[in-house]
């Protein structure tokens, strides 16, 4: 038993020494709620019907290493496990198990560079979890699970699986997963905050929108402290999120791979594809 406290603190020890802050990248609303010791076990409570406490909890913020834009998450250790929650506002991608082995292949060459892996005795390294909370706007199951295996080019009886990971995705959309939400004053919050700047967005400029939407929630003791103390904060890393230029760039992203589709579908040459939509040729190909 003292082994494994032994183990289990010497874990956390690392985590909080070796990963390094990037302090270029600014907050999201996400990080900004849930990147504390009370709110993140919060969630991660009424994500895994668990009953921890904040002071098992220890917070990581983990360096970027991998993309140019930051990725949206919350990572801490808690009971020998290294959790990483994010927040994704795009479709699904089914290529995140890939992208979360080589995050979490970076995080544990830092978490033990100072750890000699090439001695005879065993080293301890926290478990991962890695979870997703999905709030797009396109429709999607309650739960998803995605598998690293489910990408292997050949996994068959004849191929057993080698190396595995999963990741678990869960839809946090308003009146989705609802015990989730009732077991998390702070993500129900979150939810009903998102999705009145989603319906006011739709009449009104998203500046505007970001506004009354914390108007009506203060007025319904919703977040209210917290959108109180961080109003203009919020607006801020909100427009920096939902960007309209970016978002009308993704959609007419989206709209190239659709006629893309098409063109292939018809006959059409790569080089001909590319020449008529702009798309890159990688783009063309997996479209």
């Amino acid at each position: 038993m003292n082994q494994k406290k032994d183990a289990k603190k010497s874990v956390e020890k690392r985590a909080k020494r070796s990963i390094k802050v990037n302090k270029k990248y600014k907050d999201t609303l996400f990080k900004k709620l849930f990147g504390k010791e009370s709110a993140a076990v919060e969630l991660y409570n009424a994500i895994e019907g668990t009953d921890y406490r904040p002071e098992a909890v220890s917070m990581v913020t983990l360096e970027d290493t991998l993309y140019v834009t930051p990725v949206n998450d919350v990572a801490f250790t808690i009971d020998n496990k290294f959790v990483v929650l994010i927040e994704h506002q795009s479709t699904i991608n089914p290529n995140m198990p890939l992208r979360m082995l080589l995050y979490i292949a970076m995080c544990y060459i830092q978490l033990t560079d100072d750890v000699d892996i090439y001695g005879r005795k065993r080293k301890t390294i926290p478990r991962p979890e890695f979870i997703v909370l999905y709030n797009g706007e396109e429709e999607q199951p309650e739960e998803v699970v995605l598998k690293l295996s489910d990408m292997f080019a050949a996994c068959d009886m004849e191929y057993p699986i080698n190396l595995e990971l999963i990741v678990r995705v869960y839809n946090i959309n308003k009146g989705r997963n609802p015990k989730m939400a009732q077991r998390s004053v702070t993500l129900n919050g979150y939810e009903v905050y998102i999705a009145k700047v989603r319906e006011y967005g739709k009449t009104m400029r998203f500046e505007q929108a970001f506004a009354r939407a914390i108007d009506e929630c203060i007025k319904e003791d919703i977040l209210a402290d917290f959108l109180k103390l961080n109003r203009k904060a919020v607006q801020n890393m909100l427009t920096a999120e939902w960007s309209p230029e970016v978002e009308e760039r993704a959609i007419r992203a989206d709209e190239r791979l659709t006629i893309a589709q098409r063109l292939k579908d018809k006959g059409m040459s790569v080089d001909e594809i590319v020449e008529l939509t702009g798309l890159s040729v990688d783009d063309v190909l997996k479209a």
